[in-house]
């Protein structure tokens, strides 16, 4: 379905649910939709990013397909969160080149091999096929300034697009009340974030990958989380050692960088394994084969880093190390190459749509005024009611 079906089905969806509200308090969406009567493609944007997908609300639905109704907000969120990764992303053109249905496994593939091509082209390529040991073996293969101009220029290409979509989401979904975030709006959503508080159903885990309450999607989705947040801890541990205390990569088994790197691809491979199995069980009728296609692709690029990086651990001391240099640094590149308009965008959104979440949920359980003004007596039909 186009953006534009989705989005009136959606408001169809929502309309109806609002109407029943059996899945009151199941999670921060059906809180969200009960302090709206009505919803706008605005709405139906963060709602879908609010959702964590954990399901629940589609086997406590008494409407669901085959009924009229046809209720399925996994589904329908899905396929949302799928079509504005592309509606927010800049360049639209690239956009839509890179995303859609022609966004799958074999789009990782082919990026990683022209990129690992690229580089080895641009490397010594004598260098490419000897055995390099010590500080500053990698730069033998391929120049300091050479790695640090590439990969800068795409780190910037990859914070530049998801900077202009978060702009581009947050003018959608900001109140139209003009209220301000507050502090503690920013500090109750990195809560909910690090802990994935809305993956979980009703506290008792998703039914993945059948039909029984499991909490495994949750448990795979921290360890791809905090997995990748080690790995960016070793890489800009490394940076620093490098650049400031002037002692270059390779480091030693036991040196922070490394451990620190180790564990965050370990953490990787089995949340990313485990995730996609489990995701590839479950009942297809609750996802979006687009966004199925566009959701695995992040998924294998985020594999393939994580195995080619252990990899490059174990055999950084033999002449195996420059080739495998080379793959991992083409995988790392194509996945900051598609960065903006692939799911690696989603936690942008994810994260914003939990900030006005926060600040829905300050602002609703404020008290309401009360009016100060003396009282005067109750009317009953016109009549003053004696006390």
């Amino acid at each position: 379905m186009k953006l534009q079906e989705l989005i009136d089905d959606g408001k169809r969806q929502m309309r109806l649910c609002n109407a029943c509200r059996y899945c009151e308090g199941y999670c921060a969406v059906w809180r969200a939709i009960e302090w709206r009567r009505d919803f706008t493609p605005n709405d139906m944007a963060y709602l879908a990013n609010l959702c964590h997908d954990c399901r629940e609300c589609y086997f406590a639905c008494p409407f669901t397909p085959p009924h009229e109704f046809g209720i399925n907000p996994p589904k329908l969120f899905n396929g949302l969160r799928d079509e504005l990764y592309h509606q927010y992303a800049w360049p639209g053109p690239l956009a839509k080149a890179l995303g859609g249905k022609q966004s799958s496994v074999w789009t990782v593939v082919v990026l990683t091999i022209v990129f690992t091509v690229v580089l080895a082209l641009s490397s010594n390529t004598e260098a490419l096929w000897q055995k390099h040991v010590g500080p500053g073996a990698f730069y033998h293969v391929m120049s300091e300034f050479a790695m640090i101009g590439l990969f800068g220029f795409l780190g910037i290409w990859m914070l530049f697009g998801w900077v202009i979509g978060a702009v581009r989401f947050w003018r959608d979904i900001k109140s139209p009340n003009s209220e301000r975030v507050t502090f503690q709006d920013v500090k109750t959503a990195i809560s909910y974030a690090m802990s994935l508080r809305y993956l979980g159903g009703e506290g008792a885990g998703c039914k993945e990958p059948g039909y029984e309450m499991s909490r495994s999607r949750r448990m795979f989705h921290h360890l791809i989380f905090y997995g990748f947040l080690l790995d960016f801890a070793s890489t800009t541990l490394a940076a620093f050692y490098s650049h400031v205390l002037k002692v270059p990569a390779p480091y030693p088994l036991y040196h922070p960088v490394v451990i620190l790197g180790a564990l965050g691809g370990i953490g990787l491979i089995i949340g990313i394994t485990g995730f996609l199995y489990v995701k590839n069980k479950s009942d297809q009728s609750l996802s979006d084969p687009s966004a199925t296609k566009s959701g695995n692709a992040f998924s294998v690029s985020l594999l393939v880093i994580a195995v080619t990086g252990m990899l490059l651990l174990a055999v950084r001391e033999t002449v195996a190390m420059g080739i495998m240099l080379m793959i991992h640094l083409g995988s790392v590149a194509a996945l900051f190459f598609v960065a903006p308009y692939s799911k690696f965008a989603h936690f942008v959104y994810r994260f914003l749509a939990l900030v006005r979440y926060a600040q829905e949920e300050r602002v609703h359980a404020e008290p309401v005024h009360q009016d100060k003004s003396p009282k005067q007596p109750a009317l009953l039909h016109g009549m003053p009611v004696s006390k």
